[in-house]
């Protein structure tokens, strides 16, 4: 696709030692060549084992910069990106919610149309003239939702064929991956089967640093020199930044970050402390455990973290329902101690996931294991009623 006409295939790499999860063994690639071109080529890929799409390219090509914009992450995957003729390929990535929640067009195009405009940045101060085209994101919308469309029904055929020829193959959530590069121009959409939708969960690693306040960021990690994308493999799902002087949790680099943690209600005093009346307390505090209004929310100050859909939507949960949110930042010594009830991440992107584990650097404890939360439960149930739209 980028070079000698042969296309820039993506790898894959299995989940490591996590459990297995059964899903189409195929991946539909369409791809547009030509600016004219608005139904694109089909190519369909045999995966053996899909879990996700390594960040690497068949030439040798790496990840040497992260743009992250409106919640959603773009990979510059060319090794030696030539500023003269604007082969710098961006890998922008996506997914269905439960085969029931729209595909994010907004924060998706959004990705697309600012890499398109960077790299034709770059073009006219060598004397290219295509800045203005690609820098219009009605440019890029219609084309990118008709290769959906289309990759998309595809994708969804094959599916639901080997589920009928094998119903251990479940038709699941898409992963959507889009490469686009300006001169010469290209559009490629892989679609294959989300990796972590079949586990409820997911994990996170915490480093320390602070996430730029632009739009448009470039993210270099002071204790990360092999990059962003070295520490998003699977199983992990995030980065959560931790505050070097505070302790305290923000935000993660895709996501915003919450913890929870158990308020017991003042249970009515006894005028003796018998057994009968010990047994009592111990009795409603269990009952009162299962209570989600009994728990409180953390976050780090809204000053601090990126705002967005999903978080207003966590807002508007909170405030409908009566939960207490707390704004002081995750104390990461409490997550050490035992403290949490649990903890979730949020984005546009795949809404909310529950965390189960938590690891970390430069401690002696180098992983946190998280519970189940009634809180976490309710809230995830909740965002996903606000977002339950049928699937175009």
């Amino acid at each position: 696709m980028f070079s000698d006409n042969k296309r820039d295939t993506l790898t894959l790499f299995s989940y490591g030692s996590g459990p297995s999860v059964q899903f189409s063994s195929k991946s539909v690639v369409v791809t547009a060549a030509d600016e004219n071109d608005l139904e694109g080529t089909l190519q369909i890929d045999d995966i053996p084992t899909v879990h996700q799409m390594q960040l690497s390219m068949d030439n040798g090509g790496f990840v040497k910069r992260t743009l992250i914009c409106d919640e959603m992450v773009a990979y510059e995957m060319q090794q030696r990106p030539s500023l003269s003729d604007g082969r710098q390929v961006f890998q922008i990535c996506g997914r269905t919610i439960e085969n029931k929640g729209i595909f994010p067009f907004e924060q998706f195009i959004s990705c697309v149309h600012i890499t398109a405009t960077h790299m034709a940045q770059n073009v006219s101060i060598h004397g290219g003239d295509e800045l203005e085209k690609y820098s219009n994101i009605g440019f890029w919308s219609p084309r990118i939702k008709l290769l959906y469309e289309r990759g998309a029904a595809k994708y969804v055929d094959i599916a639901r064929s080997q589920v009928e020829d094998d119903p251990s193959m479940l038709t699941d959530e898409i992963f959507v991956t889009a490469q686009v590069s300006v001169r010469p121009y290209s559009l490629s959409l892989t679609f294959c089967a989300f990796p972590f939708s079949g586990m409820g969960t997911c994990q996170v690693r915490v480093c320390k640093g602070l996430r730029p306040d632009s739009f448009l960021r470039d993210i270099h990690l002071s204790n990360d020199p092999l990059g962003l994308t070295k520490l998003i493999t699977p199983p992990i799902s995030d980065v959560i930044l931790l505050h070097p002087t505070t302790q305290r949790l923000s935000e993660g680099l895709l996501s915003n970050f919450f913890a929870t943690k158990f308020m017991p209600p003042l249970l009515k005093a006894k005028a003796s402390h018998t057994d009968d009346n010990l047994l009592d307390n111990d009795a409603n505090m269990r009952v009162a455990r299962t209570k989600f209004k009994n728990y409180h929310l953390i976050c780090a100050s809204l000053e601090t973290i990126h705002r967005g859909t999903m978080l207003d939507a966590i807002w508007l949960i909170c405030k409908r329902d009566g939960i207490q949110v707390s704004f002081v930042g995750p104390n990461l010594a409490d997550a050490l101690d035992g403290k949490w009830s649990g903890a979730f991440i949020i984005n546009n992107t795949y809404q909310l996931l529950p965390i189960d584990t938590m690891y970390l650097t430069d401690r002696h404890k180098t992983k946190v294991e998280i519970g189940t939360c009634p809180l976490v439960t309710h809230l995830k149930n909740e965002v996903f009623k606000l977002f339950h739209i049928s699937e175009p």
